[in-house]
Parts: C-alpha cells; structure tokens; sequence
C-alpha cells in the first residue's frame, strides 16, 4: 500500500539516495522530499483529469457581489485544484462515469458550454442551481493508480535532483522518464475511459433491449 514515505523513497532511488524513514528526519533527503513532495503532487494532479481526483458538488451559493456582470455567486470548494465542468444537474445517474458521456447538448445536437469565471475562493456563472465536476487535491496515495505513483516519483525525482546531487544529468535524466511515465499513465486512463464508456453504453442498449 502505498504511502507518502513510500513515494519519497520511490523518487530517492530514482536519483541514487538513500531512503528515509519518516519525513520528519532530520536528513537532507527528509526536507527536500518535505520542501518538495505537496508541491510536485498538486501540479500533476492538476495536469489531467485524473479519475480518482474527479469530485463532484453542488455549490452553495453566496451573495453576488458581480450583479451586472454574472447572476450568481458560488464558493469555490477549498479542495478545487482544477475546474473540470458545470452544468445545472447530472447528465447520468452516476457522477463518476467518463467525462464526455452524455453530456449536455443544445437544439443543434452541440455540447453545451457554460461560462464562468474564478476569483480567489469565488466561482461566478449564470447558472442555478449548480453542479460543479473538478479536480480535487487528493491527498490519500492510497487512492493512486500504480502508474501514477510512478509518474509522481519521477516528477518528484527531478524537484530533488539538484538540491540533493547538483548533477544537471541526473535531473535531465530524470525529467525525461518523468514525462514518459506520465504519458504511460496517461494512456492507460484514456483507455479504461474509453472501456467504461462502452461498456456503459452496452449495458444501456441491453436494457432497453429487455425492457
């Protein structure tokens, strides 16, 4: 199972240190992976729509302090990392099914866009009610796909690599295996994306069938 400490590990070897035992060491290795480790997780889990980082809610709304601009005011969760869509009520019957699956269309048959707009902790559209899909800040590596462990250590890897080794090969290195491992995991979301779209759509076409 992994663990923070599992992935530090992970992204010290990448680089040729040694590991540690708890992050609250008083090591080199221990600060950096301290300085480093929130930072480096955020950024990649802002950098895809990750499945286990996608949540789902319903905003509360607050006064509107941008009457003439937007109609309505929502906070922002304080977990939000990336916006992924709004829309005014679900599309299926389950909040976790892929992204572009049924989403809302206009008259023309076209994907529904809603505007909006972030400031700090505020969300402003014209929608109301609200249902905001987004990135959160998933902090439980238990939650990780192994793929993204991986792709975590090595863009961890390369935050480490200078402060640690003050090798610029080993921090080139590093970023290179970085980036392939993210398209790795990547890929392999895309695909069980696509799966679980298909299969959703057989089971609908199955039902109908024996309905």
């Amino acid at each position: 199972m992994a663990t923070v400490v599992s992935i530090c590990n992970l992204a010290l070897s990448n680089i040729g240190k040694d590991n540690i035992n708890d992050l609250t060491e008083k090591s080199a290795e221990a600060r950096a992976c301290n300085q480093f480790y929130a930072q480096t997780r955020d950024v990649l889990l802002q950098s895809f729509p990750w499945a286990a980082a996608g949540k789902t809610l319903a905003l509360g709304a607050l006064d509107n302090d941008k009457p003439g601009v937007w109609r309505h005011s929502y906070a922002r969760p304080a977990d939000c990392l990336q916006i992924r869509w709004i829309r005014t009520r679900y599309s299926t019957n389950a909040a976790d099914l892929p992204e572009t699956l049924n989403p809302d269309l206009d008259e023309a048959g076209r994907e529904m866009q809603y505007p909006y707009a972030l400031e700090g902790d505020r969300l402003y559209c014209d929608l109301s009610p609200v249902l905001l899909r987004y990135t959160c800040r998933l902090t439980d590596p238990t939650k990780y796909a192994p793929l993204f462990i991986e792709a975590l250590s090595w863009h961890l890897a390369v935050r480490l690599a200078m402060p640690l080794t003050r090798d610029p090969k080993i921090r080139a290195d590093a970023m290179a295996l970085a980036q392939s491992s993210q398209r790795a995991a990547e890929q392999a979301e895309a695909n069980q994306v696509r799966h679980t779209s298909e299969n959703f759509v057989s089971e609908l076409i199955a039902v109908r069938a024996h309905g």
